[in-house]
């Protein structure tokens, strides 16, 4: 960073002079993953209430034939296919999230979008989707009030597609910063209340990410924006900022991510883990549980605390459900899966389902608490009441990253049987094997898209992206055709 720059134009000149051959090559591949997670997200996004009103409602729109709704195949414009794929994504908490934020939703289908439109090489498009992840994540971290939930900062989506963007309109390091600093104008943070009422949450992705290629769009025609927007956003401590920013192409927040094999808040991972494992290696009659005890990370407790006041029965909104901990705990006992399916109205309606959630008892592990915060990306300083949150991604080790967030789950029969198992790290989670965190996303791509794809490409899609690095712009294009229906 030379004696002039400030953090925007440092973070900025970064993301637009990335070069494809300065990415290792495990962050190329996580880069792959996200692809693949996200669509499938997208996919099961499509099938939802909210979902049904986006895609109706974007058909409506008025629009050119650039890009692609996911997974129905019309055609409409960049702006529009960005709105639409973002909220579908977003519809069931379904996305992926690194240490800093979730990322993929706007960074994939910006990306896609515009690859479409503008016909850029596999190569270009990781590079662009590694710097915007890497810009987004580092963001978030630096501005997060509540590291529970990097949802909250709704802004990143609007920086990391302007990121996106100004890859693919190919521009310059004081283009770029001007295009950062635009679309940080409007800045977006939302509280727990709010996302939680309603079904807004869907659009936390679809708002920002237009706006950021607005804003990328504005800086390519030559209008100026503030090089100076991270310091004067409200968002940021300069302490924190120069924390998150620290690394930059040596130490990589991708290294982080991890990917959703079930629906909902991260939270749930190591849990649901445990149920199934549990539901699978033994024969549990869900009429007959006196009661299952949950030891979970305190965040855990703390999204399920939040998200009981909105619970109503049958009428509970599916994205209220992927915070209530123990309406899943019961769902994926009962049904020895966790998936969409879960989450569809005559589901939510089965009182098995939630008799079994009343016999749910979830509390604080201190143990496992105490793990994750030892391998959190954040550190407290003078007491973890009342103290002040650190960041230093300058001498942090993401290579060597694990997302721990242990739990520990044990049913209790009526008849006095008793079945514990334990878990550290999630299925999909960092921290688990290259291999198996790929055959777990496509794993995911495969179940999340074989409502809508034959087979055949199903699998050619798969395998473009694994060697998306060589593939020409016609086949960027490709992929996002293989992942529509028939019709397409």
């Amino acid at each position: 960073m030379s004696v002039s720059e400030n953090a925007t134009e440092r973070l900025a000149g970064w993301a637009a002079e990335l070069q494809f051959d300065g990415i290792p090559r495990r962050v190329l591949e996580e880069c792959k993953n996200q692809i693949l997670s996200v669509i499938a997200a997208v996919h099961s996004g499509h099938f939802t209430e909210a979902g049904r009103v986006v895609s109706k409602r974007i058909k409506d729109w008025a629009g050119g034939k650039e890009a692609t709704l996911i997974p129905s195949g019309e055609r409409t414009s960049a702006h529009n296919a960005i709105v639409g794929n973002a909220a579908l994504g977003m519809a069931l908490d379904y996305d992926d999230y690194t240490a800093g934020g979730h990322t993929g939703t706007s960074t994939v289908v910006t990306a896609l979008a515009l690859a479409e439109k503008s016909g850029i090489s596999g190569r270009e498009f990781l590079v662009a989707q590694v710097a915007a992840n890497e810009v987004q994540g580092r963001l978030g971290a630096a501005a997060a009030l509540d590291p529970s939930n990097l949802h909250l900062e709704s802004f990143v989506h609007a920086a990391g597609a302007a990121i996106v963007a100004g890859r693919a309109f190919g521009l310059d390091k004081a283009q770029t910063t001007a295009a950062l600093g635009l679309s940080l104008l409007q800045p977006g943070r939302t509280s727990w209340p709010a996302f939680l009422s309603g079904e807004g949450k869907l659009l936390l992705a679809a708002q920002g990410a237009p706006q950021g290629v607005i804003a990328a769009d504005m800086a390519a025609g030559g209008m100026h924006g503030p090089n100076d927007a991270l310091e004067h956003s409200g968002l940021f401590e300069d302490a924190l900022l120069r924390g998150a920013l620290g690394g930059l192409a040596s130490n990589w927040l991708l290294d982080t991510l991890s990917f959703k094999v079930y629906p909902g808040t991260p939270y749930l991972g190591t849990i649901i883990d445990c149920v199934l494992h549990l539901a699978r290696a033994h024969t549990i009659d869900p009429k007959k549980v006196k009661a299952v005890e949950v030891g979970a990370v305190a965040s855990a407790v703390a999204i399920d605390e939040r998200a009981t006041p909105f619970l109503a029965g049958a009428k509970t909104s599916p994205l209220v459900l992927n915070y209530a901990v123990r309406y899943n705990v019961a769902a994926a006992l009962i049904d020895k899966e966790l998936s969409p399916r879960q989450f569809l109205r005559e589901k939510v309606k089965d009182g098995l389902v939630w008799d079994l959630t009343n016999k749910v008892h979830l509390q604080v592990d201190e143990e496992v608490t105490r793990r994750a915060r030892e391998s959190s990306v954040f550190r407290t300083i003078g007491g973890a009441d009342g103290g002040r949150r650190t960041i230093d991604f300058e001498h942090a080790n993401f290579a060597n990253y694990r997302n721990s967030m242990g739990a520990r789950v044990r049913v209790e029969m009526e008849d006095g049987r008793t079945f514990e198992a334990e878990e550290e790290v999630p299925l999909g989670g960092a921290g688990r094997p290259p291999d198996e965190r790929r055959a777990a996303v496509e794993d995911k791509f495969r179940r999340e898209t074989r409502y809508t794809l034959r087979k055949e490409k199903m699998e050619k899609a798969i395998d473009l992206v694994e060697h998306l690095e060589e593939a020409a712009s016609s086949h960027v294009r490709e992929i996002v055709r293989l992942c529509c229906s028939e019709r397409s």
